[in-house]
């Protein structure tokens, strides 16, 4: 009976947090249609009309559709990186013995508590080094390198395959990169999938990189643009409402369109007993 209290009551906090998050991103949303003088003077109160003056602003005269590229760019590069390295370490690790690979393990582990925060100052070092400032190659070398949650997940898949699919192969005459990009790559799918979409989160909403690395208006990214017209909120209200909107937005559709994709991605790939 009290577990079925408690899972009421987590269920009734859940409703409360989405209805009231649900509200704030229509409220947004609703006043993106609006002119910046019916924002400040009516704020609460039903718009004298709707219009797309705010989007159009953003795209014609401050140039947003570069921002928009700019993290598209980003985002698909950091991607690919990502998931050819990951996937290649995690087969390794979760195909094979030797020596060491617990603490090549423990490595990877480990880097899911440490935030690239505390690395930050030797890392725009080196990327200044290579001359890469202003170029969005730093922001997708620097994230490329979080391998962490790909690699741990995606070793447990491939972990749990049974040993019969490689030899099946090796009896055929496939090699090992065969056996790997024609078999075990392809059923690794959902859990890769799931990656994307978790990782696109986290990359599409990156600010602190970004904001060291990208200097110049040309290449700055979305969440840059956001806080370029927030920081003047008064003065930039119609552009801050429409940038961020579009900086929302589309992750949310995403995120509800393959939710059911993340959480049997995600199940794939978590520890088995």
């Amino acid at each position: 009976m009290a577990d079925i209290k408690k899972l009421y009551v987590t269920k009734l906090i859940l409703w409360v947090y989405s209805s009231f998050t649900l509200l704030i991103l229509g409220y947004l949303t609703w006043n993106s249609f609006r002119t910046k003088q019916d924002v400040l003077s009516n704020t609460l109160g039903w718009p004298k009309s709707f219009t797309l003056e705010s989007y159009v602003k953003v795209f014609r005269n401050e140039h947003f559709g570069v921002n928009i590229w700019n993290s598209g760019f980003i985002l698909m590069m950091t991607i690919i990186i990502i998931v050819a390295l990951a996937s290649m370490v995690a087969y390794g690790l979760g195909r094979y013995s030797f020596k060491f690979k617990q603490g090549v393990m423990l490595y990877f582990l480990i880097g899911l508590m440490f935030p690239v925060q505390l690395g930050v100052v030797p890392v725009f070092l080196i990327i200044k080094n290579l001359g890469l400032i202003n170029s969005p190659w730093s922001v997708i070398l620097v994230l490329s390198a979080g391998l962490s949650m790909a690699v741990l997940m995606l070793t447990n898949f491939f972990a749990g395959l049974p040993d019969a699919l490689a030899e099946s192969a090796r009896i055929d005459g496939a090699g090992e990169w065969r056996i790997f990009y024609r078999i075990m790559f392809p059923l690794a799918s959902p859990v890769i999938v799931s990656l994307c979409i978790i990782l696109s989160v986290n990359i599409w909403n990156q600010f602190f990189l970004p904001l060291i690395m990208l200097q110049d208006d040309a290449v700055k990214t979305i969440p840059l643009a956001v806080m370029k017209y927030t920081s003047n909120i008064l003065l930039n209200m119609d552009k801050a409402l429409a940038t961020s909107v579009i900086a929302t937005i589309p992750v949310l559709i995403l995120f509800f369109i393959f939710s059911e994709r993340i959480i049997s991605g995600v199940a794939s790939g978590s520890v088995k007993e």
